[in-house]
């Protein structure tokens, strides 16, 4: 879900990553091999040295909230800063400085214990769950057979993979027109193709689309009660 945000952005950016554990050295490495200007904080050398050779950002070992290091990875001037600790209290701690202090434009906070989120919610830090993500994925797995999700953009929206079972046959134009959706990628026979608006989706297809949260328990009984006519 992260990944997206940044993709919207400019490549010349500059992320702080606080937080050098598995989702922080894999956001520190990918979102670098992108083009992104990024600078990552860690206690703990033998997470740093995870990044390898091959990674050409900025790491800093010491205390993730210190003030000398936040200044060293360049907090007067980034974009971002994802603070992506196991600790909520860094995160915390981390986020207010970046926000109430350094006035930077957008925090992204990592929430481990989902039902700590509002605390989250009340000082006004953007957020996100891996644990909540995970369950939501596998629930809807189990419960949502003919759908998987695929990212979550932000509160409002996210990207889904649905497949058409049966209907009427139509085009793209004609079921983005019919649902709430923008579809940007049609799967035919396991084969990836972006849609032309006159081309038409075949029962077995998957469409690949961008629906707003509201609207999927809508689209996903339209196709249920089609495919159980």
């Amino acid at each position: 879900m992260l990944m997206n945000n940044f993709m919207l952005e400019e490549n010349a950016m500059h992320v702080i990553i606080v937080g050098c554990g598995k989702l922080g050295s894999t956001l520190a490495k990918e979102l670098s091999i992108a083009g992104l200007d990024i600078s990552i904080i860690d206690r703990y050398n033998d997470r740093l040295n995870v990044l390898g050779s091959a990674f050409n950002g900025t790491k800093i070992k010491g205390i993730e909230y210190d003030n000398d290091h936040l200044l060293e990875a360049g907090i007067t001037k980034a974009d971002f800063v994802l603070a992506v600790t196991s600790d909520e209290n860094i995160n915390i701690t981390v986020s207010l400085i970046a926000k109430k202090i350094y006035n930077v434009p957008r925090m992204i906070s990592r929430v481990n214990d989902p039902s700590r989120k509002y605390i989250y919610d009340m000082l006004g830090i953007e957020t996100i769950s891996p644990t909540q993500l995970g369950v939501e994925i596998l629930k809807r797995k189990i419960t949502e057979k003919n759908l998987d999700l695929i990212a979550t953009l932000d509160k409002d929206y996210e990207i889904i993979e649905l497949s058409v079972n049966k209907g009427k046959i139509s085009t793209v134009k004609e079921i983005e027109e019919r649902y709430p959706i923008i579809i940007s990628g049609l799967i035919i026979e396991n084969n990836f193709m972006l849609p032309k608006k006159d081309a038409v989706v075949p029962f077995g297809a998957k469409i690949i689309c961008t629906i707003n949260k509201k609207c999927r328990e809508k689209l996903i009984a339209s196709f249920s009660k089609e495919m159980q006519k």
